[in-house]
């Protein structure tokens, strides 16, 4: 039979591995730098960090010669690269993703205040093309009430002239029935004084005939 402090590390064990999370080992070390080119060498510095820059002066053997800050010393060549560490190299690509990605969220915060911008501006633009017109229907109403004297001074003239020719019309119309009045008095006088004549001469010629008769009848 199990006894229980099995069981409990079997539970322990199952437990760890069903709930275990991803983890990785960190890639940094430390290199001491020794004061001679040597493993046994005085350690001038307790160590530096790996993917730290330093000055490099030329290899002794198997040891590099370098200087970190006022420390002057050898590190085993292998710990020295001409070109960064896989971490540097990484810190610097995130450091440029979000200092792209900050460039990035000003540059679309630039775009929106222009855009803002252009949308303030063409709906200035639009105010001003309805100012414009507005502007200029007034001025054509303007010219228009600057132009009415101008063609009510023509128009009056016009007015002038046809009542100018119709009171010369009516003159002549009314020269013309003072002269047909004229005529026709004339004609009825001449008529009158015909009929006046042709009737004294009847009676002339009654009267003459009247007397022959009368002389005639006198002699029987």
């Amino acid at each position: 039979m199990l006894t229980r402090a099995t069981l409990l590390l079997i539970l322990v064990a199952c437990w760890g591995n069903t709930h275990a999370a991803a983890a990785w080992v960190d890639d940094s070390i430390y290199v001491p730098i020794r004061a001679a080119a040597n493993p046994g060498g005085r350690i001038v510095h307790r160590g530096i960090k790996s993917g730290t820059r330093v000055e490099f002066f030329g290899f002794d053997g198997d040891w590099a010669k370098i200087r970190y800050g006022d420390v002057e010393g050898y590190i085993g060549k292998q710990y020295l690269s001409q070109s960064p560490t896989a971490a540097i190299l990484l810190e610097r690509a995130r450091s440029d993703s979000e200092a792209a990605k900050a460039e990035a969220a000003k540059l679309r915060t630039q775009l929106a205040e222009i855009k803002g911008e252009r949308d303030a501006l063409s709906e200035q633009s639009r105010n001003l093309k309805d100012s414009l017109s507005s502007r200029s229907e007034q001025l054509e109403q303007l010219q228009e009430v600057a132009s009415d004297p101008i063609r009510l001074d023509q128009a009056n003239r016009r007015l002038n002239e046809e009542l100018s020719l119709l009171r010369s019309e009516l003159d002549q119309v009314k020269a013309e029935n003072v002269m047909l009045r004229s005529s026709n008095r004339y004609r009825e006088w001449l008529t009158g004084l015909a009929i006046l004549g042709a009737g004294l001469v009847i009676g002339l010629i009654m009267r003459s005939r009247s007397g022959r008769r009368r002389t005639g009848g006198w002699a029987n």
